[in-house]
């Protein structure tokens, strides 16, 4: 039954399954916005008091500040938490689900998800989500999984397939690392002309003031002068075509 249909968001009950639906049919065109469906959604749950929730992401790109990222899980999840009518499973999953339609750069913009609250589980089709919170639970296999990456041939588009598997509960770091992974490469591509750019002796004094040291520092490590290292540091700035330490950190990853 639907019980609540707003600007982006909708919510739907249903009462036999004490399931709460909500989905994004839009995205909110910013952070006030965002906050006032989510503030629909938790009044709604403290009514009903669900035991299952499903988040339905497929149309939801909207990417919240990290101020109002604190303020969900404050104000929204910590309420719901606290509350104690979402039902944790044996396995040690909360019965919260989050669909994204697998895309995984969907997922990468932000979710009503708190870290350190619910232990929710993910899924690429409603289908599945609903199977998974209708099955009866198992114990949780306590069996330490590595991360597998399977390469699975070539598309029609010609783009490489990997298959990745990781243990469910290990997702939300799994996530993180692709997004740190496809970050940093980004920002390589990107910049790759700047960097090279740079002679061997800059690249190594660049090196040097990434992991915080100082001019007088470096110059002890070089065997040169304080002015020296400032005049390398003043071309490094010049040529990278920054103006201050913390946006040289990003060069980091050319030191990996």
């Amino acid at each position: 039954m639907e019980i609540y249909n707003g600007p982006h968001l909708v919510i739907k009950y249903e009462q036999n399954n004490s399931r709460l639906i909500n989905t994004w049919k839009s995205n909110p065109h910013d952070d006030v916005a965002y906050r006032k469906e989510l503030i629909e959604h938790l009044g709604i749950a403290q009514k009903t008091k669900p035991s299952q929730i499903i988040w339905i992401l497929d149309e939801k790109t909207f990417k919240p500040t990290v101020a109002t990222k604190k303020w969900v899980d404050e104000s929204i999840l910590k309420p719901i938490f606290r509350a104690g009518f979402v039902n944790r499973r044996i396995d040690g999953f909360d019965q919260m689900a989050f669909i994204f339609g697998g895309d995984i750069l969907v997922l990468m913009q932000g979710i009503e998800k708190s870290t350190d609250q619910f232990n929710s589980k993910y899924f690429a089709t409603e289908k599945k989500a609903i199977s998974w919170l209708s099955e009866e639970p198992k114990t949780k296999d306590n069996e330490n999984l590595n991360l597998s990456i399977a390469f699975k041939g070539i598309d029609d588009n010609e783009k490489i397939v990997f298959e990745l598997k990781e243990d469910a509960s290990k997702f939300d770091g799994t996530i993180n690392l692709l997004k740190t992974i496809i970050e940093q490469n980004n920002f390589m591509r990107n910049n790759i002309e700047k960097y090279s750019s740079l002679t061997p002796r800059e690249k190594e004094v660049l090196k040097f003031i990434i992991k915080g040291d100082t001019n007088k520092q470096i110059s002890e490590k070089l065997y040169v002068s304080q002015n020296t290292i400032r005049t390398h540091r003043n071309r490094i700035w010049k040529k990278l075509d920054i103006t201050q330490v913390s946006e040289c950190l990003s060069y980091q990853c050319f030191f990996v």
